[in-house]
């Protein structure tokens, strides 16, 4: 399916039963999954043009010409990543009468949780040097951008251990550097901040106090958080429902250091011009019905996914922030 479109989008649209349920309960778990932009490629991986160095422009006498002037382009691979899984249920426990409930339902809803979780994990620690077969979170692109020299996209709030519930200055100075990471994204249009859960709670208490906060609601009639125009979202946790995508004691590589340090994520999507995810091909769910060569019920997810980023300044991440009142 060609263009820009989002689950959230698809969900509205989709006819057969079992996907949407599938759709409907990714929406539930993931915020991120409800607002990425999908691209149809049609292929295990795309090609990128990225925009260089521009033309260079000059004046001229009468009778002169202009120097020649060529504009130079970086192309980049993106690669996609298989992931799915099988909603297995034994068909004893499938055909039991005296279960509260349709057990290869609930196990349905418990596996498409399980993805949601992981796909919100590696949007943002995804590694593929680590992993080759996941694809490359914002954590590692915006590394990589400033070792290219793209300094500006990871920008230090410098809390340095005083929270930013604190006070009136440390509650100010905070808004000053989220706004000095927000103009870092191109065009200083900002469409979403992430950030966890105690991060989210913290930074709606500053802005609602500075008379900053907007709200309103999805599809599910969720209240949501704006700031600037950005929609904040809690990304949420892994799998194993404790453990935050973004940590609470992280360095700017992301690693545990014992304090209380976080990190927001600011986020521009656009097919082919900012960031967008890329699929090979729509998700599948398919039935697979009871298995020849054992007594189960299987449902098989099948979803061939990854990320994309054309532009460098369309993410950008803030870290070293406090989200509370130590000091």
């Amino acid at each position: 399916m060609a263009g820009e479109f989002t689950l959230a989008e698809m969900s509205k649209v989709e006819k057969d039963t079992l996907r949407k349920s599938v759709l409907d309960t990714l929406l539930m778990e993931s915020n991120i999954m409800e607002i990425v932009p999908w691209e149809t490629i049609g292929a295990l991986a795309t090609t990128i043009v990225r925009m260089g160095t521009l033309p260079s422009v000059g004046f001229r006498k009468i009778n002169d010409g202009y120097s020649s002037g060529t504009a130079s382009f970086e192309q980049r691979v993106e690669n996609i990543s298989l992931m799915g899984g099988y909603f297995d249920t034994d068909k004893a426990i499938a055909r039991a009468k005296n279960t509260i409930a349709n057990a290869r339902a609930i196990t349905q809803v418990m596996m498409t949780k399980a993805i949601a979780y992981k796909f919100n994990d590696k949007f943002i620690n995804g590694n593929p040097e680590s992993d080759p077969e996941e694809f490359k979170g914002l954590k590692e692109r915006v590394t990589d951008l400033y070792d290219e020299g793209y300094t500006g996209q990871l920008v230090d709030f410098q809390c340095n251990g005083v929270g930013i519930l604190n006070s009136e200055t440390t509650a100010h100075a905070f808004i000053n550097s989220l706004d000095s990471m927000m103009y870092q994204v191109k065009g200083h249009k900002v469409d979403f901040l992430l950030m966890n859960s105690k991060t989210l709670l913290a930074v709606r208490a500053v802005m609602r106090k500075a008379r900053l906060l907007d709200q309103t609601k999805d599809q599910f009639s969720r209240n949501i958080d704006v700031y600037n125009g950005a929609r904040m979202i809690d990304i949420g946790v892994t799998a194993n429902q404790t453990t935050e995508v973004i940590g609470e004691c992280e360095t700017a590589a992301g690693a545990a250091t014992g304090g209380e340090s976080s990190s927001i994520y600011a986020v521009r999507f656009g097919i082919g011009e900012y960031a967008w995810g890329i699929q090979e091909y729509p998700m599948e769910v398919d039935d697979k019905g009871l298995l020849e060569d054992k007594p189960i019920y299987r449902t098989e997810m099948d979803w061939p996914v990854g990320l994309a980023v054309a532009d460098p300044y369309s993410i950008a991440r803030g870290i070293d922030i406090i989200a509370d009142a130590s000091s």
